[in-house]
This record gives structure tokens, C-alpha cells and sequence, in this order.
């Protein structure tokens, strides 16, 4: 709906809120504010603490809607006089729905406000977003301008652009901006479910991945953790079965199978630093099985993590059956695959074997906890991801699990009631419990136990230890075997201490081994 005020030559445009199958958000209200009225001598103070969080901003020439986004169409942050005849910049937050009083500074090469343009409008939706356009003059000092953006009289954000005096180089040729159904009619036959199965050929886990370059398909290592074999299906109808890989980082959750023939569909690669904080980014969802929908949303951070490296947040999270899926930029090439898992190494492994009375997930340990306030998913960029250039050698998931690049498998046991870890030990009558229970510990805490409850169905003779791997699947140490005899019914406890306080901080998880088989595990982190 355009909206046209005379006095103050606002434009407002709605934009209906899709359903999160489709977009991972639609825009609410979209203001666009011609810069016409001179500024007041001060400006608006920004509040102690921010109300209005910045997902994007961006600088160009020239703008327009596009769909359900707002595309910059020659976007740039140096401007030529007499040649150029405008400056827009655009601004995208999330904030408290509502009537809100929004503001544009316009600031000249000496820190002095020369234009503002302010509004008034209600944000139906927590998104909303804005532009300012500044009429260009053959009078205005050339050299470095700020635009501030004030919400409510808050500093919601700031572009700096540069204003000179010369013949405006050759634009290069504007890239076609891709529509959501385009997208998507170019993802679909790019992105693979990946099925994999354990040594009795049973189905244990469905995720995705993308078809690269040649006959390549990009997953997360932890979709293929632990399997014994692979089905890769595509939606053109090709379904083939693997048996290894030819490039994997474990920690960094990224792995490259080979497809024994061609495959059609590839996807491109964005170009290194062709993307950054801010961008639009699209993905292919599942949000029911074996339906694929298309979800959009921001790239909205970064951050390099101690144990496995680069990470980008997107504020979209994906079904668990979508995990490994490509996230494209708005020109439908590739900056990286969806890792909802990436920070522990093996995690998926806990459920794969929860069934029936088996310990409860520890679901403390996703990626959304362990990265606060993301309430979304991770992406592992392509910089890091190394698709092979010649045909390399396969090597086996049986050569994977000899040489323990693989965890060991964890399997279900009926006589196995629950397990915990704690920092405390604790006996109640003829109950023995954990207390101080939690996922990360310090080292001074000192020590940690675990304890394991066992409840018979049959006569149980056998031997239980306990061992400590750190988060790259590295034995640290491992207890003697005890005893683990008892009766049908018998309610039993089984208890281990072990020390913390010269490990390294990082995650490391910790196997129960009934026999010669990991019957209960769990993971932590320690810190300084």
C-alpha cells in the first residue's frame, strides 16, 4: 500500500508477514523519507541501553522494492558530483511494535547536522525497516558525510559515505537480483537428502546437503557421524549409495562425498568476502518430511570459536532434517551450509540412541545454548569447506571408525536406567543422587562425578568403566574396570571421579562402557 503525505513527502510501504515455511520473516512497515527539512541545531541522545538492534544497513544510488525486500540496486558508499544525483541508505532493526518516532541526520564533512527528515508510523511487526534518500546539489561539501538513524530519540544506527568532486567511474553492470520463487526453482535440484544408515543397514538419521561442483555433495560431518553407509537422493530422482568420503574436518562439521556419476543441479559458490554482516540470505527448510520449502533471513554475525573455528549466525533455524542445507546469498550462489550442531562434535550421537528409558538429552548442549542469544541456527562459511580439485581417494567410514575418526557407537541398553554428571555425590537412605548438575564447570571446581543407575530386566554379569575424550575424539584417560553383577530387579549404582582441574578448557564428553560397548554418555564444558 503507498501511502503519500505532501507535507513531508513520506512514502510508507506495508509488506505482509509470510509464514516462516516460506521467509523467515517479511518486513512490516518499510519508510522511505525524502530528505527536505532543515535540521535544528542538536540532536536526539541515544538511551543507555539500545532498544532498536541493527540487522542491516546499506548505502547506494538507487533502490526500489522487490517483492517482500528492499533491494539496493547500485549499492556503493562514494557518490560523484555533478553525476550522482541522490544518496539513499537504507536500514533494517528489530524493535517493540508500536508508534514509533524515526529520524534522519544528515551530517556534513564537519560533523554539523545539515538535513533532517523525521516521521511518525506504527510498526505492526518486531521487524521493520527504513530508507532516507538526500537530494545531491552541485553546492554540498565534498567529503566524508555521516547518516545517523534515530528511533524514539535513540541512535539506531549510522552510515558513513563519502561525497567527491570527479567524473563518476563505469559502474560495473548491475547482477539480477533473484526472486524467492526463482531461488527456489534453483535450489531444489541442488539440494540432496542424505540418509544415513548404521551396520545393520537400518536408517538411523535424514539430512541434507548440496550438490558443488562436478559430481561433489557438501553435508555436515555430523550427518555422516558414525554411519556404515550413505544414501544420497536427490529431487530429480537419482538415489545412490556411498560408503565414504573424500574431504572431511570433523571439527569444523563440514564433509565432501563423490557421486560415482555425474549429478545435475550444481549450485555456484559466492566469491570470498562477497558477502558480509547484514546480507540477505535464503536456505531450503524441511519442515515436514520429505518437503522442502525455501526460508529467508540475515547473516547476522560472526565469531571464531576456540575448538572448531569460524562460525556465521543467520536469524533462521532449520528443521533437524534440513541441517547441511546450502544458505545462498539474493544471486543464488553459496556462502556456506546450515551447522545446527557445529560446536560438539559427535552431539547428534546422543539422539540417535534415545529411545525408551534411555538418559534424557541433554539439551543444554545445542548450538543455540552454547551461543546465547542467537535463537538460531550456525553456518559453516564455504572459505572453509575444501572441495578436492582432482579425484581423490575414497577413503571408507570402516577406515574412519578403526583410525577413530568416528565416535563409537552408542547403543541402547535395557538395564541401563539413567546416568548423570555432577559436581556433587550424594546419598539419600539407600538413594544415591547427583547434585550441582549443569553442562559447563570450571577448573577449580576440582573433580566430577558421574554416576550411573541400573535397573535389570535380567541377570546382569558384566564390567562397566568409564573413559574422557576431549572434542576431538582423543582419549584422555579411562578407569579400571569395576564389577557390573546384578540381580533381575536388582536397583543398583555405579559411581566415577575423575579430575579436572589440569584439562585444557574446551568441550569433552564422557563414555559409561558396559563390556566393550558405550551404553550412556554426555558431553561438558570446562572453563578457567
Amino acid at each position: 500500500m503507498l501511502l503519500n503525505v505532501d507535507s513531508k513527502k513520506v512514502r510508507a510501504f506495508w509488506l505482509g508477514m509470510l509464514a516462516l515455511e516460506i521467509l523467515a520473516f517479511g518486513l512490516a512497515p518499510l519508510f522511505a523519507q525524502q530528505a527536505t527539512v532543515p535540521a535544528p541545531s542538536g540532536g536526539a541522545v541515544a538511551s543507555a541501553e539500545p532498544s532498536f538492534h541493527l540487522i542491516r544497513s546499506i548505502c547506494g544510488g538507487n533502490g526500489s522494492q522487490k517483492g517482500d525486500h528492499f533491494v539496493m540496486e547500485d549499492p556503493r558508499s562514494t557518490f560523484y558530483l555533478p553525476q550522482d544525483k541522490q544518496v539513499m541508505v537504507y536500514f533494517e532493526w528489530e524493535g517493540a511494535p508500536g508508534q514509533h518516532h524515526f529520524e534522519g541526520f544528515w551530517k556534513n564533512p564537519e560533523g554539523k547536522v545539515v538535513v533532517l527528515s523525521d516521521f511518525s508510523y506504527e510498526a505492526k511487526q518486531k521487524r521493520f525497516a527504513g530508507y532516507w534518500a538526500l537530494p545531491l546539489t552541485d553546492a554540498m561539501a565534498p567529503g566524508m558525510w555521516i547518516m545517523e538513524a534515530h528511533v524514539d530519540g535513540e541512535l539506531a544506527g549510522t552510515y558513513n559515505f563519502q561525497i567527491a568532486v570527479a567524473p563518476r567511474p563505469a559502474l560495473p553492470a548491475p547482477r539480477p537480483n533473484l526472486t524467492p520463487a526463482d531461488l527456489y526453482k534453483q535450489l531444489l535440484p541442488g539440494t540432496v537428502w542424505v540418509e544415513r544408515f548404521d551396520a545393520q543397514h537400518r536408517s538411523i538419521s535424514v539430512g541434507s546437503g548440496f550438490i558443488a561442483a562436478g559430481n561433489l555433495i557438501v553435508t555436515t560431518f555430523e550427518n555422516i557421524e558414525s554411519a556404515s553407509s550413505f544414501r544420497i537422493s536427490s529431487a530429480n530422482g537419482v538415489t545412490e549409495e556411498l560408503d565414504g568420503l573424500v574431504a572431511w574436518n570433523r571439527m569444523q562439521d563440514w564433509a565432501v562425498l563423490r557421486s560415482p556419476t555425474a549429478l545435475t543441479g550444481a549450485l555456484a559458490t559466492a566469491k570470498p568476502a562477497s558477502w558480509q554482516i547484514g546480507d540477505v540470505c535464503y536456505s531450503m527448510d524441511s519442515p515436514q518430511e520429505g518437503n522442502r520449502t525455501i526460508i529467508s533471513g540475515n547473516i547476522t554475525g560472526n565469531h571464531k570459536f576456540q575448538d572448531v573455528g569460524e562460525r556465521w549466525n543467520v536469524n533462521f533455524q532449520l528443521a533437524e532434517r534440513a541441517g547441511g542445507s546450502p544458505v545462498v546469498t539474493e544471486y543464488g550462489e553459496v556462502i556456506g551450509i546450515v551447522s545446527s550442531a557445529s560446536l560438539v562434535p559427535g552431539l547428534s550421537s546422543l539422539a540417535l540412541a534415545k529411545a525408551g528409558n534411555f538418559p534424557e538429552y541433554p539439551i543444554n548442549l545445542s548450538t543455540h545454548e552454547l551461543t546465547p542469544g542467537t535463537g538460531a541456527d550456525l553456518l559453516v562459511p564455504m572459505s572453509l569447506i575444501v572441495l578436492p580439485q582432482s579425484e581423490n581417494a575414497v577413503t571408507t567410514f570402516a577406515d574412519m571408525a578403526k583410525s577413530g575418526v568416528f565416535l563409537e557407537t552408542l547403543v541402547r541398553n535395557e538395564n541401563l536406567l539413567m546416568g548423570s554428571l555432577g559436581k556433587t555425590l550424594d546419598k539419600q537412605g539407600q538413594v544415591w543422587t547427583i547434585k550441582d548438575t549443569r553442562f559447563e564447570y570450571q577448573r577449580r571446581d576440582g573433580a566430577l562425578n558421574v554416576l550411573v543407575t541400573w535397573d535389570p530386566k535380567a541377570k546382569l554379569k558384566s564390567t562397566a568403566m568409564l573413559k574422557l575424550y576431549n572434542n576431538e575424539n582423543r582419549l584422555i584417560g579411562a578407569t579400571p574396570p569395576v564389577k557390573a553383577n546384578f540381580a533381575k530387579g536388582q536397583v543398583a549404582y555405579t559411581s566415577w571421579s575423575f579430575a579436572i582441574g589440569s584439562l585444557t578448557p574446551g568441550f569433552y564428553r564422557v563414555d559409561v562402557v558396559l563390556g566393550t560397548t558405550p551404553v550412556w554418555r554426555t558431553f561438558f564444558r570446562i572453563t578457567e
